[in-house]
């Protein structure tokens, strides 16, 4: 599926869907150079945020349904009473799926890293500036602040730059 006329370094032409989008995310993800337009940041990141929201909560309610009476009463016996006990196996099961919740998390973190971050060098070419403003994410709190202000930007064709489409090599 071609989504960039002529060159790689031209913006995206009609795929401001999220399914031309996240295909592009996916295809391009290595891709420092270029140019990446709002649709095309913004589809996969707010799918990327869901998938992480609803990971998260999973994890949550899973913790806190089947540990809530430890939780609450302190207990620190695994075991629980003497004897065969039920809540045991439930909580057992609860450990090893919550494991699964985080590693799956962790997973998918790992694995979109870098193509989320040579979609934000993008997206910054596309407003005007150099990639490397995403470092500025890396700055607790106000770098975070920043960086999504710069995100939002309009694209400035009139703003690129040749060395922004060069190869690095």
């Amino acid at each position: 599926m071609q989504l960039y006329a002529g060159e790689i370094t031209s913006p995206m032409i009609d795929a401001s869907g999220p399914d031309a989008t996240l295909s592009s995310f996916l295809e391009n993800y290595i891709q420092f150079r270029g140019y990446s337009t709002r649709p095309e940041f913004w589809w996969p990141f707010l799918f990327l945020i869901l998938v992480h929201t609803a990971i998260g909560m999973t994890a949550i309610i899973t913790i806190s349904t089947l540990f809530a009476e430890d939780m609450v009463t302190g207990a620190q016996n695994l075991f629980g009473v003497a004897g065969f006990s039920p809540s045991v196996w439930l909580e057992g099961f609860g450990a090893v799926f919550a494991a699964a919740i985080l590693c799956l998390h962790l997973l998918i973190a790992a694995l979109t890293v870098i193509p989320l971050l040579a979609l934000t060098w993008r997206r910054l070419h596309d407003s005007g500036l150099p990639g490397s403003m995403c470092l500025l994410g890396f700055i607790p709190l106000v770098g975070w602040l920043v960086l999504l202000l710069l995100l939002a930007r309009p694209s400035a064709p009139q703003k690129h730059r040749p060395e922004f489409s060069a190869a690095w090599y």
